[in-house]
């Protein structure tokens, strides 16, 4: 029977200070965002806690009321809370191209010092990440509320440029330490938007990537064809379907070759190719067979640079704003931890070709 002297008391449903705090987080979030960019709950969280949809003011008839459009372009948030974070320097590294073969650091070669905040991460986590694939992005976002701020790490290129070569089976602990640089904010203010927009543009770029490959081959099967010009101003207005030609900052050759397949249908020549290009010396006997012979190469030539890129995103622009030798030299170096990200960075990026030096990161301290 119970005590009379001490009444039973009665309890009800109570929240953990967490919660409190992962709210705080989301609110954070939200306003570290472009008001017009939609934040969408990714319910329920296997790992996954928002989707980020982008959108784009457009012209409206009623200049009063201002209109926004979906660009059709998504990123994944996995959002972490902290009440404070506490940044560390961190020293990069040489290192040969990770796509060839396992990391091997040059601790000769120091590239330069990053200031990180760390994070631990469960395998669990960074598995699911590595399934998902590189389609599109999932940014580790770490919200330090006495900060006031959101800093951000893409985790599909984390595991695949860091984890994945540093460790024959990242997976054998239970978690891994994640270093995300300070100088990566979530910030509405321009230029800082653009790294995020960079990723969200991921799935269109890997889409176009394809096609480029596929009409790059079909041009070259058809080089011998009378059709063979006909074939290429129908590719032409396909690729120029993209959003994307003018409005890839980071990248200033995606615009450069945008104006090129223009420049294509409107003259039938991209101008990429001058008559001082290579040419048999056999063969072509009369100047009007040389012109004929440059003018479809030159288109050939075009295509061959398109179908390219996909190479170089693939070998240097995915380490853009990593914590690696590369992504400092060509997102970091020269900023202040106060600074913001550098809106014209695509003239370092746009000279990086397949197989150039690749630097690193120093390794993880032992039990990492």
């Amino acid at each position: 029977m119970p005590n009379k002297k001490h009444p039973v008391i009665k309890k009800g449903k109570r929240r953990s200070q967490q919660h409190i705090v992962n709210e705080q987080g989301e609110r954070l979030l939200r306003s570290c965002l472009p008001s017009h960019w939609v934040l969408h709950d990714y319910k329920p969280d296997y790992g996954i806690d928002f989707s980020v949809e982008t959108f784009a003011p457009v012209q409206s008839p009623k200049k009063k009321h201002r209109v926004y459009e979906t660009l059709g372009e998504h990123i994944f948030i996995q959002l972490k809370t902290v009440e404070a974070t506490k940044a560390s320097p961190l020293t990069v590294y040489g290192r040969p191209n990770v796509e060839k073969g396992p990391e091997q650091l040059n601790m000769e070669d120091p590239t330069g010092e990053l200031s990180t905040v760390r994070i631990q991460l469960e395998k669990e986590e960074l598995v699911t990440v590595e399934r998902m694939g590189v389609g599109v992005p999932v940014l580790l976002v770490i919200a330090s509320l006495a900060d006031n701020c959101c800093y951000f790490v893409c985790l599909n290129d984390y595991v695949d440029k860091i984890l994945i070569p540093r460790f024959s089976n990242y997976a054998k602990s239970d978690s891994r330490t994640i270093h995300v640089p300070v100088l990566n904010k979530v910030e509405v203010a321009p230029p800082a938007i653009a790294a995020l927009r960079w990723y969200a543009k991921r799935a269109k770029l890997y889409a176009a990537f394809q096609r480029f490959v596929f009409q790059a081959a079909e041009l070259k099967y058809a080089a011998e064809d009378e059709g063979f010009y006909s074939l290429a101003r129908y590719f032409a207005k396909r690729i120029l379907a993209y959003d994307f030609w003018d409005d890839t900052p980071n990248w200033g050759v995606v615009e450069h070759y945008g104006k090129a397949v223009r420049r294509f249908l409107a003259t039938g020549q991209s101008g990429l190719t001058t008559r001082s290009s290579s040419a048999p010396e056999h063969g072509l006997t009369e100047d009007r067979e040389l012109s004929a012979w440059m003018r479809q190469q030159d288109v050939i030539r075009l295509w061959d640079l398109l179908a390219l890129l996909s190479r170089n995103y693939e070998d240097v622009c995915r380490e853009w704003y990593l914590p690696t030798g590369l992504g400092y030299m060509c997102s970091f170096s020269g900023r202040s931890h106060t600074g913001t990200i550098a809106q014209n960075i695509g003239v370092t990026r746009n000279i990086a070709s397949p197989g150039s030096n690749d630097p690193g990161l120093a390794p993880e301290e032992p039990g990492d």
